[in-house]
C-alpha cells in the first residue's frame, strides 16, 4: 500500500493547497506515482493549479455517490509523470464524511506510492488525521499560528499521533521586521507540531499555480518542496 497524507490548512490562504500541489509535483520528480485529491468541496482548486481543470467531467463525490468508477474521476497532470489529480465537488451540499473518504483514501493507496489529501480545516481533517499521517500548513504570523495550534490540538483530540508542521509563504524580512515573535521555534513551539520544513514566499511559483503552468525549478519554493519531498521519502535531509 501507498503512503497517505493530509494536509491541512490552518487558515484560508495559508498556503495549504499550494503545498499539496507542489509536493506533489516534488514527490512525483522522485519518480514516485503520486494522487493528490482535493477534499476543500465547493471550494476546489488543486485542478487548476495542475492544470487538468479543463478536461473535468467528474470528482470524488461521483466516487462516493456510485457515479462513476473511480479511474473516471483521476485526471494524469502534465506537469510530472505519475502525477495525478482528483477534484473535489464544486457543489457544497455534498456531503462527505471521514469514515467514507478514509475507506476511499485506502482503496487510492493500492494503486499510487504517495496520495496526498488537501483538507480545510474542520471536523473532515481531523477525523482522517486519526488514520493518517498529519501536515498542518501555517504561515509564520500570529493568528495562523493561534489557527494552526487549534488544528493540531483538535487532530490530538481525534487520537492523530504523526502530526507535523509546515512553515509556508515564509517572508524572513518580513518575519523578523514585525517582531510578533523572538524567533522561529517560538512559532514552532506556539503550534506545536514537529517541523517539516519552511516553504519561502515565492510569487514566481504563485503565479504559476493561479494560471495552471508547470512550475521552474529554479524558483526558491521549489527547491524547499523538493526538499521536503525527500524528507518524506525517508531521505536524512537537514531542515536548514
Amino acid at each position: 500500500m501507498g503512503k497517505v497524507i493530509v494536509i491541512i490548512s490552518s487558515k484560508g490562504g495559508s498556503g495549504g493547497s499550494f503545498t499539496a500541489a507542489g509536493l506533489g509535483v516534488s514527490l512525483s520528480k522522485r519518480g514516485k506515482s503520486v494522487l493528490v485529491i482535493d477534499c476543500c468541496t465547493g471550494m476546489r482548486s488543486i485542478d487548476l493549479m495542475l492544470g487538468v481543470s479543463d478536461r473535468l467531467v467528474f470528482d470524488s463525490g461521483d466516487v462516493l455517490s456510485g457515479g462513476c468508477h473511480i479511474s473516471d474521476a483521476v485526471y494524469p497532470s502534465d506537469f510530472a509523470d505519475g502525477l495525478y489529480v482528483m477534484p473535489a465537488p464544486l457543489e457544497e451540499d455534498i456531503s462527505v464524511s471521514a469514515e467514507n473518504l478514509k475507506h476511499l483514501l485506502d482503496t487510492l493507496s493500492d494503486s499510487y506510492e504517495y496520495v496526498l489529501a488537501d483538507c480545510h480545516a474542520g471536523d473532515l481533517a481531523y477525523g482522517l488525521s486519526r488514520y493518517f499521517r498529519t501536515i498542518i500548513v501555517a504561515q509564520a504570523g500570529p493568528l495562523s499560528v493561534r489557527c494552526g495550534n487549534r488544528v493540531f490540538m483538535k487532530c490530538r483530540e481525534h487520537c492523530g499521533n504523526d502530526i507535523r508542521l509546515v512553515i509556508s509563504r515564509f517572508d524572513e524580512k518580513g518575519f523578523f521586521s514585525s517582531a510578533c515573535f523572538s524567533d522561529l521555534d517560538e512559532v514552532i513551539d506556539k503550534v506545536g507540531a514537529r517541523l517539516l520544513g519552511i516553504v519561502p514566499e515565492d510569487e514566481v511559483l504563485g503565479l504559476a499555480f493561479e494560471k495552471g503552468l508547470p512550475l521552474k525549478d529554479k524558483s526558491k519554493s521549489v527547491y524547499a518542496l523538493d526538499r521536503i519531498a525527500a524528507r518524506i521519502d525517508g531521505i536524512d535531509i537537514p531542515l536548514f
